[in-house]
């Protein structure tokens, strides 16, 4: 796995991302189970569902808990001579250690429904809290540790009770017995959501106030811009939100089709709601922005220069202008555990090229997806189509050095992982070209083969959001991220209206969505075709 990736970073924040989401399911479910469903009185399948739901997320929490300090073990351990006796004597092994048996506690009193056991995982729901709010930003700060811990506190809070037990409420709805039933979960639920959205928020603030410190550091700082990225999901959550707040007060008059119509809100809610804590998994990769040198952030004028938009190079430099490619047994040696070498300006002129071309055909992919909305453009629902085209441009460009264009032969330059990374990519947009292709066209009518894109648009905005740019120049790994972030939200976008536009039923919400998704498809083109290496 990890010489897939190339980069064991990557690998934590992936685990600690693993690690958050679960927790959230966990502290949510216990927090659903008994601020709305043991209330409520809600029925016994809603219960005993809610209870597996708990002890499903405990399991995963102690498998992502494992992972997350095996990952950072190793990681100590290649960077100096400690041994593994000396890793297990370190605050952040203590602390998964304490986490894992809090979560194993958790998984056994969901077997029970005495109030001893309820008793117990409310208690033990704040030792984990404890556990896992050690390992954070909060426990490394001299200044302000106890109420930077407290607003940490908070904010997992805010998540577990608001995002994490949005899920169970989600798949309750699909359990309950009566529309009364639903309709006494969904009001005790909004209620929890509220103060759990407004804990999330003040202790953000805080947070805010003592990590970011100014105005400036939200663009000039990786911690800032993924901050930035943060609060766009949660003020799209808080709009779903919002409208699934209305939708809860008028289930008394016309409960069947407006519970149908909230859950598929919800789902699209779920997802940004994780999206939203592996974006949290990133931030706690990035050191604060209010600890970032001045030297080390960007200035204005630097944004700029790489910003501002210009015409798209859409002539390459020659093959041979390129650097000489080592032997294949030299690139896969260097691609052990090492960042990407450095490259001249003609490795950035051609790399630049590669991402205006595949953003001229995203570009226009998004655009004949606009187009296909009116009846006399069908035609243009065959806009899958151009992405092969991406796919085979990615298979002959992205490793000039490798077959067609270089010297090194195809099978064997499979070897290396870079190669190996943008094949299974190209291969991928072929599957996913394919299959969209056939859903637009109506020969493949299965439901979940129209799903295929949504899932794509949330894997991929996923894996850039927590992706970590691995440059030696630290200003150029922010460039970087300022550029990939939006293409990421956009994607976010994209799939959550296109799952909203296939899940409702015939209204203005779905209309607004099939409308929203070719929008930002044509946009992340429109970023590439103004990504640039060069200054």
């Amino acid at each position: 796995m990890i010489w897939f990736l190339r980069d064991i970073d990557l690998l934590s924040v992936l685990a600690r991302a693993a690690t958050l989401a679960f927790e959230a399911l966990l502290l949510g479910g216990v927090a659903f189970l008994f601020v709305v469903v043991r209330p409520a009185r809600a029925s016994e399948a809603v219960e005993d569902f809610c209870r597996r739901g708990i002890r499903a997320a405990a399991l995963a929490l102690v498998v992502g808990e494992l992972a997350m300090v095996s990952s950072s073990g190793a990681l100590l351990l290649s960077g100096s001579d400690l041994t593994l006796s000396d890793v297990m004597t370190t605050s952040f092994f203590r602390a998964d250690l304490f986490a894992i048996l809090f979560a194993i506690g958790l998984w056994i009193c969901a077997r029970f429904k005495s109030n001893k056991a309820a008793i117990a995982s409310v208690a033990l729901s704040f030792l984990l809290l404890a556990a896992t709010v050690s390992t954070s930003h909060a426990a490394a700060r001299i200044d302000q540790r106890v109420l930077l811990a407290l607003l940490t506190v908070a904010h997992h809070v805010g998540t577990a009770v608001w995002v994490g037990a949005m899920a169970y409420l989600l798949i309750s709805l699909g359990r309950v017995e009566s529309p009364s039933e639903a309709r006494l979960l969904t009001q005790r639920y909004s209620r929890m959501a509220m103060f759990g959205a407004a804990t999330l928020v003040l202790a953000g603030v805080g947070m805010a106030w003592f990590y970011v410190g100014s105005w400036s550091a939200t663009y000039t700082t990786a911690y800032g811009i993924m901050l930035v990225a943060k609060i766009y999901l949660f003020l799209v959550m808080i709009a779903l939100g919002a409208g699934n707040w209305f939708l809860v007060r008028r289930l008394a008059s016309d409960p069947t089709p407006l519970l149908a119509r909230l859950r598929r809100v919800v789902e699209a809610e779920v997802c940004l709601g994780f999206l939203a804590v592996l974006t949290a998994a990133s931030l706690t990769a990035q050191a604060p922005a209010v600890d970032v040198a001045a030297q080390d952030r960007l200035t204005s004028h630097e944004i700029y220069v790489r910003l501002h938009p210009e015409p798209p190079r859409m002539s390459s430099p020659p093959l041979a202008a390129l650097a000489p490619p080592s032997s294949l047994a030299v690139a896969v040696q260097d691609s052990q555990f090492v960042p990407t070498v450095g490259s001249d300006d003609t490795d950035r002129a051609w790399s630049e090229y590669n991402h205006h071309w595949a953003g001229l055909i995203v570009l226009i992919a998004g655009l004949l997806a606009l187009l296909s909305r009116y009846r006399t453009m069908r035609w243009a629902r065959f806009w899958p189509l151009s992405f092969a085209g991406l796919a085979v441009f990615i298979l002959l460009r992205a490793d000039p050095e490798n077959w067609p264009l270089g010297p090194r032969p195809f099978w064997q330059s499979f070897a290396s992982p870079d190669v190996l990374q943008h094949r299974v990519g190209a291969i991928l947009i072929v599957v996913f070209a394919a299959f969209e292709c056939a859903v637009q066209a109506g020969k493949l009518k299965a439901r979940w083969a129209s799903y295929v894109f949504p899932a794509m648009c949330g894997l991929g905005a996923a894996l850039l959001l927590t992706h970590e740019h691995s440059a030696k120049d630290v200003k150029e790994a922010m460039l970087a991220e300022m550029s990939h972030t939006p293409i990421a939200l956009l994607g976010m976008t994209a799939g959550c209206s296109r799952w909203l536009e296939l899940r409702l039923p015939k209204s203005r919400m779905a209309t607004i969505a099939s409308y929203l998704w070719p929008v930002c498809l044509a946009l992340v083109g429109y970023i590439l075709l103004n990504y640039r290496e060069l200054p």
